[in-house]
């Protein structure tokens, strides 16, 4: 067997029915058709072909190839409106390597139309490629026609595996592996969640481009082939739709390079692997002189076979995608209007048709054909990854970036357009709002509240007059406390409740801007927010002394006249976490603030009856979103204690319509949906913080359908509390179950850019960072000018001086127009060398039973997973909370990258004071022992790591001790699952070594197998097995 073959094999092994590996040829024979001829033909083609007469059993786990049964011709009578489905069944339909034969022949006469038959050929991969369905036709139909009269052949495909294995390859090897060393996947976004292993169910798309002329004349003028340009494209198109400068594509080559080959029937094409460096600065002149080095080295070196290149560079194991690749071109020689055009077959006409293949091999793969002066251009993609739109788009985005390449060689890359028309239409309706702002502030807001509903309860039970009355006194003691100058700042060190809010409005009143304290926080963290922003007055009670700094009871008054702030004037100072551990203070304007609030009252449909809960720590901005919108509406605002279930049982609690939860705070409660007391009245719930989870979203519309509208907000405080939303109330006709909740779209006057990392648009459907402008956008941060001018930059969509933040957040946009939040930019981590997002394991970690709660990070090269059991009154099965058992499980829906290394319970996530996720809390999982070898602890771990040691030729082996880096690869899997089958005589699949790598979990597996099959039997059976030398 040559080295493809023993991959193929093993791929069979793996994925037993694939049959992507199939390959049809499907002719069209119009006239008087002899099918005796026909018969003898075949035969003489498949006994002049060993390969055709060849099967594949393996021996203790190792594939060997013997001769087998020949095939025959199969004849088929159908109608013409049967014909599709019947050609389709015979090119998806599995082959049995074991047993063969290996070439599929039908003959299908189509009794409705006198004088048609369809010849189809389907032949597994393994023992044929695309050169040889012409050698197959071609001699096929000579033997028909007695034409054929060709020599003997001039060498066996046994010869060239035997001289394939005997050939030394060290340059060819070493040539690899420095160009290959560190390539990174292909990260292209799917549409839809990637599952635990590759399937080949696939699609495609054809695009004809005019322009066959146009690349020539360039190839020739660069000193190029046009496939080298073809190359370039392709990668720069990748580049812009992953945001990776490091591509590698997938080549086919014949692999015929001696003569002697060319008349065989074999499997002898060979997969190079080019790869791209396109993080330099460059022109795509100079990008195509580089592909042009690198294709030529490839081809110089194309004889090392891609199944040992897999074993020399060690390749991590990943069912749900190729190693090394993930797309593949092919840039065919022949035209690409082969089918349709007529061709002798004898005294017949042959015509070669569509044998309705509907497999690919990787998760993006393009074909481009020459057709008279066109190119044709056929992406063929994975269907559970990608929807046909997507793919639609990526066609023509190619096709601009070709024909723009052409044009204007000397472009830099990020320079190259890759938006088309559709896509800037798009941008453009679903990047803004153009509804003006208010021009003036809160405060005028609500002193037109006062004034029309002086009598009504604003806060708990203080009246608007009230609460405005108390907070002019204070201002007067403000006015007469705050020296003159900037920064003009008041602190405010209240708990949460009405004196609080009487600070906040006393600051305005008197020209300055609050700062909010929490009296949680440490006095060390307060002294600082209180020395950083030059705050010249705290207002305070007896119990939070400020040293340094003058305080004022919430009681003080004075004389002094309150004033009218402007709309540039700072509002309040909000201190966020930085990435260099130092808080920032964000200074949002009042124009900002009433422009939020004037949303809120509409978009949320905030009225006079409302009663809003006070739920956030006033150091954070969602207190602003609680407060200012309902107080401008003349609402009623209450505050909840930290225990909202219990609040809500109190008369306060229960008149609440309006609820605004820290999203992780909201997956707990939604966690007890029976147990939390939810109002009568409660009409809309307010989420934001963090990422929502599809399955919450479920369970809530479950319990409370459209009568309780569920919203998602999204927002950084530099852009004033929140920047997008997204109504989650009813079922999103665009979503998949297991997607990700969308954060939504802009709000009044807001702009938002998804753009890669130099600021410019990337198409729909893309990541890239969120960047947003508009009414919202701070002024910056307090005292940090040169991180100001780093995080808010110049917004070429606005207006001369407008300005944007960069929120570092990944996103993109969703076929509907809303914005789906990605994770951090900083967050992503990489593991193994996979990019990694871990939003999305922790979604599949909630999706399992008994899993209340998830959260997972990435610690020194590991994923890491941490789950808090599900309440028992929610009638979940919480005996699943096993960290095994869990592992096991999302090793069924995963990709073994995104399976964690290990999963720690706890008893709850722990959450900042803000309601977050405090990942700095969570605990360092248990790691194996100093040694780094833990001994093997039940039977079933005992016998497999037996096997693994003597399959391995180790000495010993761990429990936690992994196949693949001891050394094992695909024909040693075979071997050990071969022997561990024999030992517990079950039927154990490869896969299962793929999704558990340890010698405990693939025991553990082994042992679930096997009581699976026992539940299955007759308790008389069973019985028989159990009292055998089983597990």
């Amino acid at each position: 067997m040559s080295f493809g073959q023993e991959r193929l094999w093993f791929l069979d092994q793996l994925d037993p029915g694939d049959a992507s590996y199939n390959i049809p040829l499907v002719l069209r024979l119009t006239g008087d058709l002899d099918a005796a001829a026909l018969h003898a033909a075949l035969h003489g083609v498949v006994e002049r072909h060993e390969t055709l007469r060849t099967r594949f059993p393996a021996v203790d786990g190792r594939p060997h190839a013997t001769a087998g049964p020949a095939p025959v011709l199969r004849e088929v009578a159908c109608t013409a409106a049967e014909l599709d489905a019947l050609l389709a069944e015979r090119s998806n339909a599995p082959f049995d390597l074991a047993e063969g034969p290996l070439l599929r022949a039908t003959l299908l006469r189509v009794t409705d139309r006198p004088g048609e038959h369809v010849l189809s050929l389907v032949v597994h991969h393994i023992v044929a490629d695309g050169w040889s369905l012409n050698v197959l036709r071609d001699e096929l139909a000579g033997r028909y026609a007695g034409t054929f009269d060709a020599p003997p052949l001039p060498t066996t495909y046994a010869a060239f595996a035997r001289a394939q294995r005997d050939a030394g390859a060290e340059q060819d090897t070493t040539f690899w592996r420095e160009q290959l060393t560190g390539a990174a996947p292909l990260e292209l976004q799917p549409d839809l969640r990637r599952s635990a292993a590759r399937t080949s169910d696939g699609a495609f798309h054809t695009r004809r481009v005019a322009g066959v002329a146009a690349l020539d004349a360039f190839a020739r003028e660069q000193r190029v082939s046009p496939f080298m340009v073809l190359l370039a494209v392709y990668q720069v198109l990748l580049q812009r739709h992953t945001g990776q400068d490091d591509i590698s594509v997938g080549v086919p080559v014949a692999g015929r390079n001696d003569p002697d080959l060319e008349p065989l029937v074999g499997y002898f094409s060979n997969t190079l692997v080019l790869r791209g460096d396109l993080g330099a600065d460059i022109t795509f002149r100079e990008l195509l002189r580089a592909t042009r080095r690198t294709a030529l080295g490839a081809f110089s070196h194309q004889d090392l076979p891609f199944e040992r290149l897999l074993d020399e560079l060690h390749v991590a194991r990943d069912l749900s995608r190729n190693p090394l690749f993930q797309t593949l071109l092919t840039v065919h020689s022949q035209d690409g209007d082969r089918h349709g055009v007529p061709r002798p077959f004898g005294p017949l006409t042959a015509v070669e048709i569509d044998g309705g293949h509907s497999q690919t091999k990787v998760d993006v793969m393009l074909d481009v054909w020459r057709s008279g002066e066109d190119l044709l251009t056929v992406f063929g993609y994975r269907r559970d990854l990608f929807r046909p739109g997507t793919i639609a788009a990526l066609a023509e985005r190619f096709e601009l970036l070709l024909r723009a390449a052409i044009a204007a060689p000397d472009t830099r890359l990020r320079d190259l357009p890759v938006l088309t028309e559709a896509d800037r239409a798009f941008v453009v309706r679903a990047a803004r709002t153009t509804t003006a702002p208010p021009t003036g502030t809160v405060l005028d807001e609500l002193a037109a509240r006062v004034a029309t509903h002086p009598d009504t309860a604003a806060l708990d039970t203080t009246t608007y007059d009230e609460l405005w009355q108390a907070s002019g006194r204070l201002a007067g003691a403000l006015l007469a406390a705050l020296p003159d100058g900037a920064p003009r700042i008041v602190g405010v060190c209240l708990p949460r409740g009405p004196h609080a809010v009487v600070a906040m409005l006393a600051a305005w009143r008197a020209g300055a801007a609050y700062l909010p304290l929490d009296p949680a926080y440490p006095a060390a963290r307060l002294a600082f927010m209180v020395a950083d922003s030059g705050a010249a007055v705290v207002v305070t009670d007896d119990r939070h002394p400020f040293d340094g700094v003058r305080t004022l009871p919430v009681t003080a008054t004075g004389t002094g006249q309150p004033v009218r702030p402007d709309p540039e004037d700072t509002a309040y100072v909000i201190y966020t976490s930085g990435s260099t551990g130092t808080p920032k203070g964000v200074l949002v304007p009042h124009r900002a603030l009433a422009a939020r609030a004037a949303w809120m009252r509409d978009g949320y449909g905030i009225t006079a009856a409302d009663t809003v809960a006070q739920f956030a720590a006033l150091s954070f901005d969602t207190h602003a979103e609680e407060l200012w919108p309902a107080l401008t509406a003349g609402g009623t605002v209450v505050f909840a204690d930290a225990d909202l279930p219990q609040f809500l049982t109190t008369p306060a609690g229960a008149a609440v319509t309006v609820l605004d939860l820290p999203t992780p705070y909201w997956h707990r409660l939604v966690d007890d949906l029976g147990g939390v007391p939810w109002p009568a009245g409660l009409r809309l719930v307010i989420l934001g913080a963090d990422q929502v989870e599809a399955a919450a979203v479920a369970a809530w519309r479950a319990a409370f359908g459209d009568r309780v509208r569920l919203v998602n907000s999204y927002g950084p405080t530099e852009t004033t509390i929140i920047a997008t939303v997204a109504d989650l109330t009813g079922a999103d006709p665009d979503g998949d179950p297991g997607d990700r909740p969308p954060i939504g779209r802009p709000l009044w006057d807001t702009t938002v850019a998804v753009t890669d990392r130099h600021g410019r648009p990337v198409p729909p459907g893309v990541p890239g960072e969120l960047r947003i402008g508009g009414a919202g956008v701070a002024h910056g941060y307090l005292g940090r000018p040169g991180r100001t001018a780093e995080a808010f930059e110049p917004d070429p969509d606005g207006p001369p001086g407008a300005r944007r933040y960069r929120t570092g957040d990944r996103v993109r946009w969703r076929p509907d127009g809303q914005l789906e939040f990605l994770g951090r930019l900083d967050e992503q981590v990489k593991v193994r060398g996979y990019r990694i997002e871990p939003g999305e394991v922790t979604a599949a970690l909630l999706a399992l039973p008994g899993v209340g709660q998830a959260a997972v990070v990435a610690r020194a090269d590991a994923l890491i997973g941490y789950v808090v059991p599900a309440a028992p009154e929610a009638g979940r099965d919480t005996a699943a909370v096993d960290p095994a058992g869990l592992r096991q499980a999302l090793a069924a829906t995963l990709p073994a990258h995104l399976v964690p290394n290990a999963i720690v319970t706890l008893d709850a996530l722990p959450l900042t004071v803000n309601g977050k996720l405090d990942r700095a809390a969570l605990p360092d999982p248990e790691v194996r022992s100093a040694t780094g070898y833990l001994a093997p602890r039940t039977d079933a771990e005992d016998l497999v790591a037996g096997v693994w040691a003597e399959v391995l030729g180790v000495e010993k082996v761990g429990a936690l001790d992994d196949f693949f880096d001891l050394g094992g690869h695909s024909l040693l899997a075979t071997r050990m699952v071969a022997r561990i089958r024999a030992a517990v005589d079950l039927a154990v699949p490869i896969r299962t070594l793929f999704t558990h790598r340890t010698v405990a979990g693939f025991a553990a597996a082994v042992e679930a197998l096997l009581i699976a099959e026992i539940e299955a039997m007759s308790e008389e059976t069973a019985q028989h097995m159990l009292t055998g030398d089983q597990l």
